[in-house]
């Protein structure tokens, strides 16, 4: 598969040939690597790679398909510059008038634009449609953005802070068939509005319509723009994806909680407000830079008057290469106060490249405002002042720029992608436990190598010491955070898992599939080491369970306690819904039916 597929995968895939999985695993940890686990774990699932048995020949490396001579090939790749920047801006504005207003078009001013223009359209063709990855000039007519103003932001049934919750409902999987046909039907209810997270509980209303919505239609639940492989918490893999889907979405919505009331604060500065809503978006689990980004760009655009990213944003790493090679000398390391810099350098820009751009953006806008005067989140961002170009257009086009190159290099050039825009800063990146637990047969026991300090630490923790596969792993998984966070040598890691066996016994244990093993885990961190979760019933009350080291007797005896009273609370809400359903079957056979008849 992966000797027909594009060549940076190709490339990629080429790679891992013959390599073990501990080897590839082992090199994603390297500061500079291209290649990532979201990589590695798509290019399996697409059927790009084939992991072998141990022992089994790679064989020769698969010859690659025929592809059309690229008519650069062999020639260097000039650098990145703000003049090719300003003549892809005018790329992007043409293309969006083209795509979104049919009929119109506006001409591209300067030579170098005009010989752009067919690079533009190749970059951007197999990015529209189910594909859903361009983002135009103005990111308020992006897919997933028009929407949120069509059919969010000007829905009647809805309050403000209801719209505001919306908008982070959708962002948990951006599809918007699925939005409409399956959310939208319970979101337009009362009940629904009283507690939003509640339908989204594990069994609840929400995961059954996307069930549902997914048997009926075969449609994906995610977007394309999302690299996202859930967590194994459910042994069907739609049970899966859906399970991770709401559990994301009770997250959100918490988050969106959270920000409304900040949003609307009227004693903080618009950058105080992106800041605090920023830092708790990054904090919770399973969000990052590039949601937090995401998210506040949504926000942004809900309320265009606020202006709350015009001066400054946060910066993805997918816009930290071109900032890089824009900049003189790279600029700054910080890579907002790097957007800063750029943005200074774009908006005082007076050469003719610059010129040319803020005409085309003029005559685009007022095309727009045309267009779609009907919508004014859509006319507000249409509105640029000259040479005032916001901070967040300017962080989302540097993206796209850098897509743009990659599109270059790889059918002007023949290249893979644009070395000079590869996202290289992996050093900030934490490697994970389940990236480099491997379970070693032979040995009868969990194994990993923690990079560090450019070299591999092995370690290793018995599976008869664990009395099972799943403790080995959860002990091995501590000892490896351990050495990553708080630098303890591999001695002192030794010591710490020989702490953790001593005086274990084992016993009775949920399934190796429960989502216990996930939720009921135990902080080192803290001075008194404890597991806690908590269980929300069908009336939507939670219901707190918590055990510490020292009352269960050790960190193997607290994580397991918890896992099993989770495992039989959960049992036992079955149960009790399958007999209320049964008493309800029989006294409506034989109570109801001889009186009604």
């Amino acid at each position: 598969m992966a000797a027909k597929a594009k060549l940076v995968y190709q490339s990629r895939c080429e790679a891992c040939h013959g390599r073990t999985v501990r080897d590839v695993l082992a090199s994603m940890a390297e500061p500079g690597t291209a290649y990532r686990m979201a990589d590695l774990k798509y290019d399996i699932k697409l059927g790009r790679l084939d992991v072998l048995k141990p022992g089994t020949s790679a064989g020769p490396l698969p010859v690659g398909k025929d592809r059309a001579p690229a008519p650069l090939a062999g020639k260097p790749m000039p650098p990145a510059n703000l003049e090719e920047f300003f003549q892809f801006l005018q790329g992007q504005l043409r293309k969006e008038t083209i795509e979104h207003c049919p009929g119109q078009d506006v001409e591209l001013t300067g030579v170098g634009a005009q010989k752009m223009w067919p690079d533009i359209e190749a970059f951007v063709a197999p990015n529209l449609g189910l594909t859903e990855r361009w983002v135009p000039y103005h990111t308020v007519l992006g897919v997933h953005e028009l929407f949120l103003i069509q059919q969010v932001h000007t829905r009647s049934e809805w309050n403000e802070k209801q719209k505001f919750v919306a908008m982070f409902i959708f962002r948990s999987h951006c599809k918007r068939d699925l939005f409409l046909k399956a959310q939208l039907p319970l979101m337009l209810k009362k009940d629904f509005w009283q507690d939003p997270a509640k339908a989204f509980r594990p069994g609840g209303p929400m995961e059954r319509s996307i069930l549902d919505y997914r048997k009926k239609t075969g449609q994906p639940l995610l977007t394309s723009c999302f690299r996202i492989i859930p967590p194994r918490v459910l042994k069907d893999d739609t049970e899966n994806l859906v399970r991770s889907i709401t559990h994301r979405t009770q997250n959100l919505i918490e988050v969106a909680e959270h920000a409304f009331p900040i949003v609307k604060d009227k004693t903080r500065t618009s950058l105080q407000k992106m800041s605090e809503i920023s830092a708790r978006i990054q904090s919770t689990d399973g969000l990052g830079e590039t949601w937090a980004k995401m998210l506040t760009v949504c926000i942004d655009l809900a309320y265009p008057k606020e202006r709350f990213l015009e001066s400054q944003c946060d910066v993805g790493t997918g816009a930290a290469p071109p900032l890089k090679c824009l900049l003189p000398k790279g600029g700054p390391a910080d890579k907002k106060e790097a957007l800063q810099e750029l943005l200074k350098i774009v908006n005082k820009a007076k050469c003719t490249h610059s010129k040319h751009f803020w005409d085309t953006l003029k005559n685009v806008e007022q095309i727009l405002r045309t267009k779609f005067k009907s919508l004014p989140g859509v006319c507000n961002q249409a509105n640029t002042k000259m040479y005032g170009m916001p901070a967040v257009t300017l962080q989302v086009q540097l993206c796209e720029y850098r897509q743009f190159r990659h599109s270059i290099a790889r059918l002007k050039y023949g290249l893979a992608d644009d070395e000079t825009m590869r996202v290289l800063d992996m050093s900030t990146r934490k490697p994970q436990p389940e990236d480099f637990l491997v379970f070693d047969k032979k040995t009868n026991s969990v194994t990993f190598q923690l990079p560090k300090d450019g070299k591999h630490i092995d370690f290793s923790v018995s599976v008869k010491a664990a009395k099972s596969q799943k403790i080995a792993e959860r002990v091995a998984a501590m000892c490896f955070v351990t050495m990553r966070d708080g630098g303890a040598a591999k001695a002192d890691a030794a010591k710490l898992r020989d702490e953790f066996l001593d005086g274990y016994l084992g016993g009775e244990d949920v399934p190796a599939d429960s989502e216990a093993w996930h939720a009921c885990r135990i902080s080192l961190t803290h001075s008194s080491p404890l597991v806690s979760w908590q269980y929300e019933d069908k009336a939507g009350k939670k219901l707190p369970f918590q055990t510490t080291k020292a009352a269960a007797g050790g960190c193997l005896q607290a994580e397991p306690w918890l896992q099993v009273v989770l495992f039989y609370s959960l049992l036992l809400f079955v149960v009790v819904v399958v007999v209320v359903i049964c008493f309800c079957f029989v006294y409506f056979i034989f109570i109801l039916s001889p009186k009604c008849i």
